[in-house]
């Protein structure tokens, strides 16, 4: 008898049993389960997913799954409880910690970015499975590299993402790039096969088995994979965990980004927002502010249009560029208008004083950079002497951005958390504006102005084609 007849077979009992294993505690059956496997966790973890599809087949879709704190079944959609059964979905930044060379740490973090589905810590976890992140493995049938792919697969999705003139399975970034590329069009088809309501799972674990057997053989068997048959899916969701976090990466400076990363492929922020959407919000411009001078300066502020799914990718873009556009009269202004007021951005107690001058520390940029602590501190942080040379946030577009990004990313203004985190964690494009102007704006105090951030917020969320959400004001 075949691996798949006798998968059917054990397929047709499971279902006889679905019944009365449905009315048993899911916590206490998985529990026994677990203890008889003993010393075989992805045995293990591919069983209690298992039992979690039997005892969910009969849910409502569309309603939360998982277990309540007695330890009863919640029902609803099986991905959110095998989810939760296997330690979660990936999402997060990389564990860089956990990556021994930072080479291998970028090109993981630059080519999850292929989709939503395939995060750093799924390509990390599987290439621990396929390799032990030995980027010169020769394996059987002719696999080679870090990701271990079969030669008509890297054939079919190599590139010569580190352009060194070859496309090659044992360059790292050509090997990591690959695999997330036939990773993310096998979900595509895994989605379709789901969807047309052949096969049954949740979509990561799918797509993993889809990789080890084949999607032919996966619509066979019905969906999720069978101990019987191989844990492969488990065995890299059960090490996914130690790759995820949520502790931002170090920033990285431009020349350690990954070719892939720093030309043709997506930059951090710039898969959703081409030059031909920069140029439909902001058509009448200042020449300083470029498009390459904003992309440039993303790749120093990793976390920026990165975090989340993406949807809220796309927000927090819309979201930066809103505000940017209040400050700086849709990018047409360079430095603050009103000259009258130049002289009121120095702050005499700080020990380094103005020694730019009283009235050298006014508004400059996309984000209107003022006062003398703050080019202290962007300066410092950027590796730029801006507090003797302030002019350089008017004459150099990857400088006047990168203070933009500098603001957003790390200071809190008049609010409690900074830009970024408030538009990623759902406290609305509202807690932004507190964050940048909010002593001036909330509560009441500048309505109007307000008003003119939601309104060019709205305007760019309609450009990247993403719903602003709710929260807009403050």
């Amino acid at each position: 008898m075949s691996k798949l007849r006798a998968a059917a077979g054990a397929a047709r009992g499971a279902k006889q049993a679905n019944q009365a294993a449905r009315d048993r505690n899911p916590m206490q059956i998985a529990m026994v389960v677990v203890g008889a496997i003993g010393f075989f966790p992805a045995m293990a973890l591919a069983l209690i997913c298992l039992l979690g599809m039997m005892l969910l087949t009969n849910g409502s879709a569309g309603s939360p799954a998982g277990i309540d704190p007695s330890g009863n079944l919640v029902s609803g959609d099986p991905g959110d409880l095998v989810n939760n059964l296997m330690g979660g979905d990936g999402k997060g930044y990389l564990a860089h910690d956990e990556v021994a060379e930072q080479k291998v740490a970028y090109a993981i973090e630059d080519a999850a970015k292929e989709c939503d589905l395939i995060t750093p810590a799924v390509l990390a976890a599987q290439i621990e499975v396929e390799s032990g992140f030995d980027a010169t493995k020769v394996g059987p049938d002719g696999r080679e590299g870090i990701s271990q792919l079969p030669p008509e697969v890297f054939q079919k999705h190599g590139k010569d993402d580190d352009e060194n003139g070859k496309v090659s399975a044992l360059d790292v970034e050509d090997s990591i790039f690959a695999q997330s590329r036939h990773l993310c069009a096998l979900s595509k088809d895994v989605k379709a096969l789901r969807d047309g309501g052949k096969i049954v799972g949740d979509l990561l674990t799918l797509t993993l088995f889809a990789y080890n057997i084949g999607l032919d053989a996966l619509e066979e068997l019905g969906g999720m994979p069978l101990p019987a048959i191989g844990t492969y899916p488990y065995q890299v969701r059960s090490v996914m965990a130690k790759y995820a976090t949520d502790k931002p990466p170090p920033p990285r400076s431009s020349s350690s980004a990954s070719p892939s990363a720093s030309s043709s492929g997506p930059q951090p922020g710039s898969a959703t927002l081409s030059e031909a959407q920069f140029e439909q919000m902001f058509p009448g411009r200042h020449s300083l502010y470029t498009y390459a001078g904003l992309t440039e300066a993303m790749t120093k502020f990793p976390g920026f249009g990165t975090t989340g799914d993406e949807s809220t990718r796309k927000r927090e873009i819309a979201a930066f560029l809103g505000n940017v556009a209040q400050e700086s009269g849709k990018l047409q202004y360079v430095e603050e208008i009103d000259q009258s007021v130049w002289g009121n951005y120095c702050d005499p107690a700080q020990s380094y004083g103005c020694p730019a001058g009283q009235t050298a520390y006014h508004g400059r940029g996309p984000i209107q950079l003022s006062w003398n602590y703050n080019y202290k501190a962007a300066g410092d942080a950027l590796g730029i002497d801006l507090l003797n040379e302030p002019d350089k946030v008017m004459t150099d577009s990857s400088v006047a951005w990168q203070t933009a990004f500098w603001f957003w990313m790390t200071q809190t203004g008049a609010g409690t958390m900074t830009p970024h985190d408030a538009i990623t964690t759902g406290a609305g494009f509202g807690e932004t504006i507190r964050s940048i102007n909010g002593g001036l704006e909330c509560n009441g105090a500048g309505a109007e102005k307000v008003q003119k951030r939601v309104g060019f917020y709205r305007e760019f969320t309609g450009v990247l084609a993403v719903e602003p959400g709710d929260k807009l004001t403050c």
